[in-house]
């Protein structure tokens, strides 16, 4: 048995070691929480499961992460991240296989099987920095968040700003050691509820949600007390029975909360293997579409794998028909897949990995019932994997509900308005995602819209185009929420309001609920050319971008805005927390320089938002410490020049390409609010009436704690 013990008290239970548990680690580890992460398996995957990337998750993992734990001589520097890197997907990317195309092949008139399309796994119409799918299997992945956690466990200790995790240590009554990368195994989940309110309980008001633990090996059990619980345990999620109740009904639980949908009559077996073949596009993602024998997914994997998602169906008395999953062995498997690949040879050596699944989609009538233990990930919606969006979708769930978690814990966000956002938001884009899988995996399987067998298998043409159609989707950019208090789209509460006119000035081509498209930029500091969407790291802060437009036109404006901030009136000094409460472990103003210590008295930085200044004048005709007013000059690295070439706005060349690029008049400026999980939340004038209206966007979800704003970083 393991020398670890959990605690009594934490701030968030966890439960599932899975991809999308792992993000809801890492991300609220680095907020600074206490965390109590369990999962009932004894390790890592070791082999197969969900092993697909998409380019806006690979832009996610990007900006989580990259926590170095070096020493740095001299010591820590005050106000500088210890953030460095490429985030967590450094390491994936390295171990991975990148598929940039997927090529189609069919029956034709004069062949059982050839080529019939290729097409880019990620279009070009899709802006996004990594236009791949990163293929690695589940372990592999587990073992990437695992090794971040681990730094960042270590940071959190070593960091000198980090005086939120100690302040909340102060309530465990018995803290102890605790696993490296903080992932208790093998534990299973007994029970879960959150206890009524009870003046007796001195933990009642704060850590309302009780948890109970057991050792897999020893029985050993403990019970624990949190503020939040995440279930992300999977398909058959404990979580949603302990807190739905109800018993074991169709291979789901039931209760008061149920997971809807149906499943088909479909089957497929998924192999990963070893093969030798005269196929020649075995180092492809190939969509393989028998005349009468199935269909095949082939794609290729780290270690010289290759991945099989094979139909499992045979002809009886003329008729199409699945074979029994309970009687689909890898044998079985194995054997279609020659017969699909006929007449090329396909010979399988080594298999890593095998496993059977039933197409169907279903979806959590709800993700929560009290906004204290939360379902995400597969626990909420389930569906095949051929379009590679589960584990996807899963870390997003986690990614999108992690930063609202962290406002309200903190005591800056509304709990009312934030937390049921979470599921708005993210059931949305799951009941999209199961529109789609029902579509795309039936025309995969040779089915048509009623299920039914299609004449003639499957209908080349239709599936390419659908592919095509919904790859915006796929990609996992379009991934887009509606209008709410985060979102100011027309009808929102914000652009209702009494400053609503300023809200998406005319011509913009940025949208709240979308993510923030990639643009290119010179930093001002240094010179250096970088990604704006990638200057700050995942830290929980808001990320106002101001774009300034041409300086000649817009100095006046930039001036105003720089004193609004600063003012007691500002959403930047309303809305603040208590001294030495911070964003998270790797917040702080970096941009911040040794020379600017007399504008830094006059400034009190809040870690919850942060300014970056974006310039549309050449960045030679100006100086920061000349025509950057003061507060904007502060966040020094955060200063920047328009003037990289965009392909993707070839007719401006060089003239602030980003501006044009994101609809951003060069003569009015423009304001553009990113939220922690970088969508944009409003987009407004450079104007009075337009930091305005950002003063109704922000008091629409954020609380006014307290009036302390004396301390600094």
């Amino acid at each position: 048995m393991s020398n670890f013990q959990p605690q009594s008290v934490y701030d968030v239970v966890v439960v599932g070691g899975g991809p999308a548990g792992l993000m809801a680690s890492l991300c609220l580890t680095t907020y600074g929480f206490n965390i109590l992460h369990i999962d009932e398996r004894p390790h890592t995957t070791t082999a197969g499961r969900a092993d697909g990337i998409q380019p806006r998750t690979i832009e996610v993992l990007r900006n989580i992460g990259g926590v170095s734990t070096a020493p740095i001589p001299g010591g820590p520097i005050a106000g500088h991240s210890p953030v460095t890197g490429s985030g967590v997907a450094k390491k994936m990317i390295s171990q991975g296989v990148r598929v940039y195309e997927v090529a189609f092949w069919d029956p034709t008139a004069t062949q059982k099987l050839a080529r019939t399309r290729r097409a880019p796994s990620c279009p070009d119409f899709v802006d996004v920095v990594d236009n791949y799918t990163l293929l690695l299997h589940q372990g592999l992945i587990e073992n990437a968040f695992l090794d971040e956690i681990t730094a960042v466990r270590r940071v959190e200790i070593i960091h000198p700003f980090v005086l939120i995790g100690l302040q909340r240590r102060t309530v465990l009554p018995n803290a102890t050691r605790m696993p490296p990368n903080g992932l208790f195994r093998p534990y299973l989940l007994k029970d879960c509820r959150t206890l009524p309110a009870d003046a007796s309980d001195p933990l009642s008001g704060t850590h309302p949600v009780e948890a109970v633990i057991e050792h897999a090996d020893s029985k050993l059990q403990h019970t624990v007390r949190a503020r939040y619980l995440l279930g992300c345990d999977g398909a058959k999620s404990h979580v949603r029975r302990c807190i739905a109740g109800g018993q074991v009904g169709d291979g789901e639980w039931q209760g008061k909360i149920t997971m809807q949908g149906e499943a088909t009559d479909i089957i497929w077996g998924v192999l990963d293997a070893r093969v030798t073949t005269n196929f020649p596009d075995i180092k492809y993602k190939c969509l393989i579409h028998s005349k009468s024998e199935g269909s095949i997914m082939i794609i290729p994997r780290e270690a010289n794998l290759v991945r099989f998602y094979v139909q499992l169906q045979t002809s009886e008395g003329g008729k199409v028909v699945s074979i029994a999953r309970d009687k689909a062995t890898q044998d079985i498997c194995i054997a279609r897949a020659k017969k699909i690949f006929e007449p090329f040879n396909l010979e399988f050596g080594y298999v890593d990995w095998f496993s059977v699944y039933q197409i169907g989609q279903r979806i959590a009538s709800q993700y929560t019932l009290d906004h204290r233990i939360f379902l995400g990930g597969d626990a909420t919606h389930t569906h095949s994997p051929q379009a590679g969006q589960g584990m996807n979708i899963s870390m997003l769930d986690m990614y999108s509900l992690a930063w609202k978690l962290n406002l309200v814990m903190k005591g800056l966000g509304k709990p009312e308005v934030l937390l049921p956002s979470y599921e708005h938001e993210r059931r949305g884009v799951a009941q999209e995602l199961l529109k789609f899988d029902a579509a795309y995996s039936r025309l995969f399987s040779g089915r048509a819209s009623d299920a039914t067998h299609l004449t003639g298998g499957v209908d080349a043409e239709k599936f390419i185009e659908m592919f095509k159609q919904n790859a915006f989707f796929t990609s996992g950019c379009g991934a887009v929420y509606f209008g709410n208090e985060l979102n100011a789209l027309p009808g929102s509460p914000a652009v209702a309001g009494r400053h609503g006119a300023a809200f998406n000035p005319p011509g913009g081509k940025l949208t709240p609920g979308h993510r923030l498209t990639p643009g290119r930029v010179t930093r001002t500091a240094d010179g250096n050319q970088v990604r704006l969407q990638q200057e700050v790291k995942m830290n929980g802060a808001f990320r106002i971008h101001v774009f300034a437009g041409d300086l000649r036109k817009t100095k006046g404006a930039l001036d105003r805005f720089a004193a609004f901030i600063d003012s007691p009136a500002s959403f930047f000094n309303r809305h603040r927390v208590r001294a030495g409460v911070f964003s998270s472990i790797v917040d702080g103003p970096a941009a911040v320089m040794n020379h600017t210590a007399t504008a830094s008295n006059a400034h009190v930085f809040n870690p919850f938002f942060t300014f970056l200044t974006i310039v549309g004048t050449h960045w030679y005709e100006w100086e920061v410490d000349v025509d950057i007013p003061s507060p904007l000059r502060l966040y020094r690295s955060q200063v920047y020049g328009d003037s990289l070439f965009d392909r993707r706005v070839p007719e401006v060349g060089t003239n602030a390409p980003v501006h044009h690029k994101y609809g951003v008049d060069l003569g009015k400026g423009a304001i553009v609010v990113v939220r922690p999980d970088s969508y944009v939340g409003a987009v407004v004038e450079l104007s009075e009436e337009g930091w305005l209206g950002l003063n109704g966007y922000f008091a629409g979800f954020l609380d006014r704690p307290g009036s302390d704003v004396k301390a600094k970083i």
